[in-house]
């Protein structure tokens, strides 16, 4: 069962697996040890232009208002309707990476490429608002 509340961790930048976009997301206390393999390369620093870290910014400062509207929901949901939850969360998270102008794709690559390069990640967190 795909999960949401993984994919929203991407929101602050830590490493819960993403469903949907299958890599691992950051929140900044958390350890890494929990990666998940990455699918493509990671691109370097310099190679992100600052109008996909501003689009991934914005993406990213969406998912935590989507992970708190349904972080709650999920703990409390009964079993068997948690499946359906899920798959709505993940239809809203792609929609909201989509509404910011990147694939599901684009987005991931930043992200992945946050966990591995601070100058990324401080950039994408600027451009998200969030504090590290």
């Amino acid at each position: 069962m795909r999960r949401f509340l993984t994919l929203a961790a991407g929101a602050a930048l830590g490493l819960a697996p993403c469903a949907v976009t299958g890599v691992a997301l950051a929140a900044p206390n958390q350890s890494a040890q929990n990666q998940v393999p990455a699918q493509a390369p990671a691109q370097s620093s310099g190679s992100i232009p600052d109008g996909t870290i501003g689009k991934a910014g914005a993406a990213l400062h969406d998912m935590v208002k989507l992970q708190e509207k349904y972080q709650g929901k999920m703990e409390t949901a009964p079993a068997d309707q948690k499946k359906g939850l899920g798959d709505q969360a993940n239809a809203e998270a792609v929609q909201t990476i989509q509404s910011h102008g990147l694939s599901v794709q684009e987005y991931a690559n930043v992200v992945r490429t946050a966990q591995t390069d601070p100058r990324v990640k401080q950039r994408l967190l600027n451009a998200a608002n969030i504090q590290d």
